[in-house]
């Protein structure tokens, strides 16, 4: 193992008790593999070139003040482990900046929207087999609900709502591939308000297979191009590609 690869185990907490000793022992014996380390902490600042001017000026001080020189004294290692120490913690919080600002992948904005679907279908249903199989949804009953949705769709060749309900279970389940179905049924259909485009490209989004990427590009593509419901929300997607 590359001592670099070492390093970034030891920071990444994959090093076990008795690995995280030796290394702690190797920074005080071992001049050149301390100094090693502090070049990997202060590299670490490259994650984002938006940090604040004034913490890159601090961290370089302290990795300065730290440097080893040939013929150093043990006590002007440890005095470096010290700094170098610092300068971890400063990598942490460039990592956590970095995971805290970093734009939000499609899959991310997937899941966001998925959550607002939820949200936005569960209401309280009328005393048929559309509102039953709703009530079983609110219960989280999947399968049971799915079930119920299907039966509905058997019975109306056109049941948008049993459809788009059909799909976003199936979306819950993990079945992408049902939910791919149904969805394209739902986006074929004349409707005021049809979202199935954006849908559909949520659930190839989730299935992420060979091609799925491409095919999420065009859906979203049609959708701002023919000015679809979620027009704003395809054109956000769009630049996550």
């Amino acid at each position: 193992m590359s001592d670099l690869a070492y390093i970034d185990k030891y920071f990444k907490k994959e090093l076990t008790q008795a690995e995280i000793t030796e290394f702690e022992k190797k920074i005080n014996e071992d001049p050149l593999f301390a100094e090693e380390v502090a070049f990997y902490c202060s590299t670490m600042q490259a994650i984002n070139d938006q940090l604040a001017e004034e913490k890159k000026k601090q961290f370089r001080k302290i990795y300065d003040e730290g440097k080893l020189r040939s013929g150093s004294k043990p006590a002007a290692i440890r005095r470096l482990w010290i700094y170098v120490a610092a300068a971890a913690a400063v990598a942490g919080l460039i990592i956590g900046w970095y995971m805290f600002a970093r734009p939000a992948s499609i899959q991310d904005l997937a899941d966001q929207y998925i959550e607002q679907i939820e949200i936005g279908v569960k209401m309280s249903g009328n005393e048929d087999n559309l509102g039953a199989a709703i009530r079983l949804y609110n219960k989280d009953s999947l399968p049971e609900a799915l079930r119920q949705f299907e039966m509905i769709i058997q019975s109306d060749s056109i049941a948008e709502t049993a459809k788009k309900m059909a799909g976003i279970v199936s979306l819950r389940l993990r079945d992408y591939d049902k939910a791919i179905d149904y969805f394209t049924q739902l986006e074929n259909l004349k409707l005021n308000y049809n979202p199935g485009k954006l849908y559909h490209a949520i659930a190839l989004i989730k299935r992420n297979s060979s091609g799925d990427k491409k095919t999420v590009k065009q859906l979203l593509q049609q959708v701002v191009e023919q000015d679809l419901e979620e027009k704003e929300t395809a054109q956000k997607w769009l630049k996550s590609l």
